[in-house]
């Protein structure tokens, strides 16, 4: 769009608020501006059905009770925004940053537009947009009253969000983060939270019947000041994301790598039997002979880590990433193995040598796991330890599902 054809519509537009002779609605509707700066623009009640507005700054602007039905705002930044009360059903929020904003009585629910281009009636047409980020920013924003009914938000950034009275049922807000979020009163009947950070969220008088709440953090979050008869908590996690939480778990890290390179003689060796580590990442560590025994361990990251002779029996290592560790002789009896990827680890029979002189021999132990697209394609295994446990449920070359069948 031309910049003085753009400057005249906003004009008159402000005449049209003020109630003005020669001022005129603002219609921006199916208009294409990339890459515009337009800080403070007064767009209130304007009509911005179908506009693209694409990585431009919209930081402090007046755009409340605005149609942005179908609007993509894909790569914008809409910090401290006033919004309140506009209609975005069925926009595309693609990286687009709302930090700060007023969004109180704002719809975001789905809707699509179509346009009738040469006697056709066909969905409008979207421009492409590389965008710095791919998720949602909310940070802070208040959309209290807001209507997200079955609005799809996933990966969106809402810590600290003010969402009271909010609709949100039938959302998809997988792997988003609410932290600090004010939930209260909020609807989230039949929202998807997979993934989802809630830690601390505020939730007393949400209504979370039938919310999926799988590996949803709700480390902090009073779920029994909620309203719900069917609420399947089974498989959310409680973990404290806190610094002194980070630190807590590096000091013991340090101190048991201190224990293994000393023989013992210094450090102590890690055990974080029974505790919570679900998301922790463990990266390259040296985790030689720690104790994992009965600890939830769902989409933690082992990857590439030193895990020989490590006891990980009764652990729930559900989503866990352990390609490429060295897991020679590691206990994973009756381990929840379901989704966990192996690919690429080391799983050969650990040699210790005892004090007397004397060797012993560990196989890895995977005697009652429960599989379910357990990942062991390309892993180095010479000897399992199973007593009778079936290979069903794996991903795995035939050679190493044969030795499930071998006596050990």
């Amino acid at each position: 769009m031309d910049m003085d054809i753009l400057r005249a519509t906003l004009v008159a537009h402000r005449r049209w608020l003020r109630q003005e002779r020669g001022g005129k609605r603002g219609d921006l509707s199916l208009v294409v501006l990339q890459n515009f700066g337009l800080p403070g623009v007064v767009l209130t009640r304007a009509k911005l059905t179908g506009v693209q507005i694409i990585n431009s700054d919209l930081n402090d602007a007046k755009l409340d009770e605005v149609d942005f039905f179908a609007a993509n705002l894909a790569g914008s930044t809409l910090l401290r925004a006033d919004c309140r009360g506009s209609d975005f059903r069925g926009a595309h929020l693609q990286g687009t940053d709302f930090s700060e904003a007023l969004l109180t009585g704002a719809d975001f629910r789905d809707g699509s537009l179509m346009v009738n281009i040469g006697g056709h009636t066909k969905p409008a047409e979207r421009t492409s947009a590389v965008t710095a980020q791919d998720g949602t920013g909310m940070t802070r924003a208040n959309l209290e009253g807001a209507k997200l009914h079955a609005s799809v938000v996933r990966k969106a950034d809402l810590s600290g969000a003010i969402l009271r009275n909010a609709d949100l049922s039938q959302a998809d807000f997988s792997g988003s983060s609410l932290k600090d979020a004010d939930l209260r009163g909020a609807n989230m009947q039949g929202c998807n939270l997979s993934g989802a950070f809630l830690n601390r969220a505020a939730i007393e008088g949400a209504k979370l019947d039938g919310a999926i709440l799988k590996d949803a953090n709700i480390h902090g979050v009073e779920i029994e000041k909620a309203s719900y008869t069917n609420l399947d908590l089974s498989e959310a996690i409680a973990v404290d994301d806190s610094v002194e939480a980070a630190l807590k778990i590096g000091d013991l890290v340090l101190a048991h790598e201190q224990w293994v390179e000393s023989s013992g003689a210094i450090g102590t060796r890690a055990d974080f039997s029974g505790m919570d580590l679900s998301g922790v990442d463990f990266t390259g560590r040296n985790l030689s002979a720690a104790l994992f025994v009965h600890t939830r361990l769902r989409s933690t990251k082992f990857v590439k880590a030193i895990l020989d002779l490590t006891d990980f029996s009764h652990a729930d290592l559900t989503g866990a990433d352990m390609s490429r560790a060295d897991l020679r002789g590691a206990n994973l009896s009756e381990a929840i193995l379901r989704r966990t990827n192996f690919s690429g680890a080391d799983l050969k029979m650990q040699t210790a040598h005892l004090p007397n002189g004397m060797t012993r021999e560990f196989p890895v132990t995977l005697r009652g796991c429960r599989f379910g697209e357990t990942n062991f394609t390309g892993v180095e295994c010479d000897r399992l330890k199973t007593s009778g446990t079936q290979p069903a449920g794996i991903i795995a070359e035939d050679h190493f599902k044969a030795l499930f069948a071998a006596i050990a």
